[in-house]
């Protein structure tokens, strides 16, 4: 089914127009236009095959409107239908399908619907072998996109930061207003607003080539980004985290491996100041897959449990629990210098940064290991 749009500021013109193009199969006529915000507002929110547009819309020019119906849906074909040849070059340069003056006959139009055809059926030719491989997004550490191993090039950082802000709400719509606050808080309004805009046509451009037509949609002022094949590090935590219930031998090594995903804060290293939140709720969600883990292994193997215990520490700096399993590990494994020193550096670094002490339950332990030591080392 080819989907189109009729732009013309003559009534017969779309009348007739119309009437032809129910000769031919396959053809649907979506709607009728000779306002150019009622057109751009029908773009915005339909997917469209092919726009017929007339080059002289009244005080509007056909030109710039057909760069503004691109910069929304890039894959749109565009077919010029005027009474005038002059623009014929201009149009072209737009790379339009098709240039055709008025009065139209079937027979010629005849040859526009079967170049869009072959036009449409190449792109979707290249969107099935480009989707053949899902993209890979890696959310931790530094935001990047993958296909077929490549990092995916963005046209600029703004760009790139507004595809991972949107993909940080995949599926749901954020309003234009919050866009800009978030990524040009600076900037005044207007020239944000167009700068979002252009951001908008890089990004759709750029991911209809990769074959996910139509994967940012548009209503009420507000943006969605919809994706169905990819991979993504963070999702996966989320997912693991959010469908554990306990742990064994069934499922520790999926956990371990969720685990080794964090390698780092999210978009750690491109300093978006909006990703604070997500920091925030992943350090939650690892320290309980942390926890559960060592929990899991901490009678297993004793050793990796240390391991995932230092992980959790880098977490969460100033944990007198995980601080306690530490000790009780290392005595355990008969290392009680080792355990004297875990105690000792906790102590310095709540000391230096908080001012405080260990609890009295970490300084019985402490205590009760420089008595033991103490002991072993006086002679018989």
């Amino acid at each position: 089914m080819t989907r189109v749009v009729l732009v013309d500021d003559e009534a017969l013109a779309l009348i007739s127009l119309e009437k032809i193009l129910e000769d031919f199969p396959g053809v649907i006529v979506l709607g009728k236009y000779n306002n150019y915000e009622e057109l751009l507002a029908f773009v915005e929110k339909e997917t469209i095959d092919v726009v017929f547009l007339d080059i002289e819309i009244g005080t509007s020019n056909g030109l710039d409107i057909a760069k503004d119906i691109l910069s929304i849906q890039p894959s749109i074909q565009i077919v010029f239908v005027t009474a005038h040849s002059e623009y014929a070059v201009q149009a072209f340069e737009l790379n339009s399908v098709d240039y055709l003056l008025k009065p139209i006959s079937s027979k010629r139009l005849a040859k526009t619907i079967s170049r869009i055809n072959e036009k449409i059926g190449h792109r979707n030719m290249d969107i099935s072998e480009a989707r053949s491989t899902p993209l890979v997004i890696q959310c931790l550490h530094e935001f990047q996109v993958f296909r077929n191993h490549q990092p995916i090039p963005f046209k600029t950082a703004k760009v790139k930061e507004l595809f991972a802000y949107l993909f940080t709400n995949i599926n749901t719509y954020i309003h234009r207003d919050i866009l800009i606050e978030h990524l040009w808080p600076e900037q005044e309004y207007k020239k944000a607003k167009i700068n979002l805009h252009t951001c908008i046509s890089h990004l759709r451009k750029l991911f209809s080539e990769l074959g996910y037509k139509d994967c940012i949609t548009f209503s009420n002022q507000s943006y969605s980004l919809i994706l169905k094949e990819y991979e993504c590090d963070a999702l996966t935590i989320y997912e693991v985290a959010s469908n554990l219930d306990t742990v064994d031998h069934t499922n520790i090594q999926l956990l371990e491996k969720t685990i080794r995903l964090y390698s780092g804060d999210y978009c750690e290293l491109n300093g978006y100041k909006w990703a604070a939140e997500k920091t925030s709720e992943l350090h939650m969600i690892m320290s309980f897959l942390l926890r559960k883990t060592i929990e899991y292994l901490q009678t297993v193997d004793p050793v990796k449990a240390l391991g995932y215990s230092q992980l959790y520490m880098k977490l969460n700096p100033y944990s007198d629990e995980i601080v306690n399993r530490m000790m009780n590990l290392l005595i355990s494994m008969g290392n009680q210098s080792e355990a004297i020193k875990v105690f000792q550096d906790y102590q310095h670094l709540l000391n230096d940064d908080l001012g405080i002490e260990p609890n009295h339950q970490l300084s019985e332990i402490y205590q009760s290991l420089l008595t033991t030591t103490k002991t072993k080392d006086v002679p018989v």
